[in-house]
């Protein structure tokens, strides 16, 4: 999976598709959000499910330095138990991901098509995502946050071998229950169902983090 992806949908829609407290700050329509950026996440607080912001790069309590750290925009599902990067991440600290669709780039001889991904009864997807809350020595605390990629599924599978892990509404509770059980978790990391998708090629302006607006979302030949 490429780094890009929307979302479109304002604060009261969000609050009532994931059951939110609501937001005390506004959620812009973003068309082109980028890694290194900050975006909305859904995280557990107590019985509730609240809206916080987070950077797009994971960084791990232990580290050091951020500013010497990768910052991991992508965990494989796979590795997920294996990568110190993630590993206390997927047991203990699991957010979700709103997003209204997202962009992947195929390869074509010596170009690169951008397609934009998006459900197909118009709502939201729900990206499994992991966060952690780095403490720095003088006690700032910095919320960042990665998205788990998976296998693609049947209409992927043209445009790339990746795409996010995207959790029905059915397993949102027990993604965010910070007592879940890695054993319970691991059937959820799989590829959606392809009929729930619909992919369409869209304009190469995609690949400048610069252009932002509706025009980026829309078909072309």
């Amino acid at each position: 999976m490429d780094a890009r992806y929307t979302l479109i949908f304002d604060a009261p829609s969000l609050t009532e598709a994931f059951g939110l407290i609501p937001p005390a700050f506004p959620i812009p329509k973003r068309y082109n959000i980028a890694p290194g950026q900050h975006i909305v996440i859904i995280r557990p607080e107590k019985d509730r499910r609240v809206v916080d912001v987070a950077y797009w790069g994971i960084i791990p309590g232990w580290v050091k330095d951020p500013n010497a750290f990768s910052k991991p925009i992508h965990a494989r599902a796979e590795t997920l138990e294996e990568k110190p990067s993630f590993r206390t991440a997927f047991k203990r600290k699991r957010c979700l991901i709103p997003a209204s669709g997202f962009y992947e780039w195929k390869t074509e001889g010596k170009t690169q098509q951008p397609f934009y991904i998006h459900p197909k009864d118009g709502g939201f997807f729900a990206f499994a995502g992991l966060m952690e809350d780095w403490q720095g020595p003088h006690g700032e605390v910095m919320i960042s946050a990665c998205l788990i990629t998976t296998e693609a599924n049947g209409s992927m599978a043209g445009i790339h071998a990746r795409m996010p892990v995207i959790l029905p509404k059915e397993s949102w509770t027990l993604w965010l229950d910070p007592a879940a059980q890695t054993r319970e978790l691991r059937p959820l990391l799989v590829p959606c169902s392809s009929h729930l998708l619909v992919t369409h090629p869209v304009s190469p302006a995609v690949g400048d983090i610069g252009n932002e607006g509706p025009g980026l979302i829309l078909p072309v030949a």
